[in-house]
């Protein structure tokens, strides 16, 4: 009886239960995060144990049922760890940036929490100026950074809201009789125009962001969900409003198109070739063997200066001047030394980047978000298309 009653206290703790020491991590769910920026994830391990954030953007891991079908997330940020200790109460805190929706998971001890689904709701600034006699002018920025929200700006009218345009980001109004936005090709997460035959006086104005999805980019697929923003101006004209100053719009000069952020996605890892052909070494033509190829899957033309491509140990590729991928096309980085050309530049590595034997590549906007990842665990055939 002794014997048995030393083998009951060695493998539960109270009877029927799971001791602490063996105990699967737990994964609290997070506080709601508006626009782009940190959220903190918190929950439980054993005390003192390793705890491992697993992740997937939302478009990629929705359909996940347990922690072990996501990848172990990449540390971007030098204070953001994504491999933690659990505190002696067992308590463990992991840091992470929000540009999308995402499911998460913990491992710890080769156990695994329970997968959480975390929406990001859009955020914005939402602008509202008069601009002479029965008109107004509207500006919708949204967060994060990406094209093709849609957008609904209303003016309250009683009870009820009349429309005064509508459209998506960086794309054209179409409702209400507004002018179109500042449709250039460039990508800056707007929404703006002017609209005539509005009544004077202090009127209301909303803007509806994301109500309705585009899968191809920022919402339903990417877990993005809709807000609402509301402004009141006194607009000039009949109702009394006062006509502001007349100014003079500042043209903006034509130097070298902002930086875009397009949603996740947009650009992707369509190649990896980490083995070069043949016997590696450290020739030119071997280490040029390896490449990596991107393409541009949105609709719009992307300047990618100050992006980067990162493997695991940290070897960190940049596009340092302007580089447009058109729409739908491809461009290729070779490992080695070579003349950059309008679609293949050089890294200018003197050995080989990529690990045949696994690796993971991330794309990030020289604001450090996080665009397309890609990785691989055995050698296979000595490329993938991610």
């Amino acid at each position: 009886m002794g014997s048995a009653v030393g083998v009951l206290i060695a493998g539960t703790g109270v009877l029927g239960t799971t001791p602490a020491w063996a105990a699967a991590p737990t994964f609290d769910t997070p506080a709601a995060q508006v626009g782009y920026g940190e959220v903190t994830l918190t929950g439980t391990a054993t005390a003192n144990a390793t705890v491992t954030l697993r992740e997937a953007a939302y478009k990629w891991g929705k359909d996940a049922t347990q922690g072990s079908e996501l990848s172990p997330a990449t540390q971007f940020e030098a204070d953001m760890p994504t491999t933690v200790t659990a505190n002696s109460s067992g308590r463990w805190t992991i840091h992470r940036i929000m540009d999308s929706g995402f499911v998460w998971a913990v491992e710890s001890g080769g156990q695994y929490s329970r997968i959480v689904q975390a929406p990001l709701k859009v955020g914005a600034t939402f602008t509202v100026l008069s601009t002479g006699a029965d008109s107004i002018s509207f500006n919708v920025h949204t967060s994060p950074d990406q094209p093709y929200f849609p957008v609904r700006v209303e003016r309250q009218s009683g009870g009820s809201w009349v429309s005064v345009a509508s459209g998506v980001t960086d794309g054209p109004a179409g409702e209400g009789g507004a002018t179109p936005p500042n449709d250039d090709g460039d990508t800056n997460a707007e929404f703006q125009g002017t609209a005539s035959g509005q009544p004077g006086g202090q009127q209301t104005y909303r803007a509806v962001i994301a109500e309705t999805g585009n899968a191809a980019y920022a919402s339903a697929e990417n877990l993005i969900t809709s807000n609402t923003y509301t402004q009141t101006v006194n607009v000039g004209g009949t109702g009394g409003g006062t006509t502001p100053p007349t100014t003079t719009p500042t043209t903006p000069p034509t130097t070298t198109p902002p930086v875009t952020t397009p949603a996740v996605g947009s650009v992707q890892f369509t190649r990896i070739q980490y083995n070069a052909p043949g016997t590696d070494s450290r020739t030119n033509k071997s280490i040029n063997g390896e490449y990596f190829q991107l393409t541009n899957k949105s609709s719009k033309n992307l300047n990618l200066k100050g992006w980067t491509v990162r493997d695991a140990a940290g070897n960190l590729y940049r596009f340092t001047g302007d580089y447009t991928l058109n729409a739908g096309k491809y461009m290729t980085v070779r490992t080695g030394k070579g003349t950059n050309t309008a679609h293949v530049r050089y890294w200018g590595k003197t050995y080989h980047v990529w690990n045949n034997g696994g690796d993971a590549a991330a794309l990030r906007t020289d604001a450090a978000k996080t665009i397309d990842t890609c990785k691989w665990t055995t050698a296979g055939k000595g490329h993938t298309t991610c």
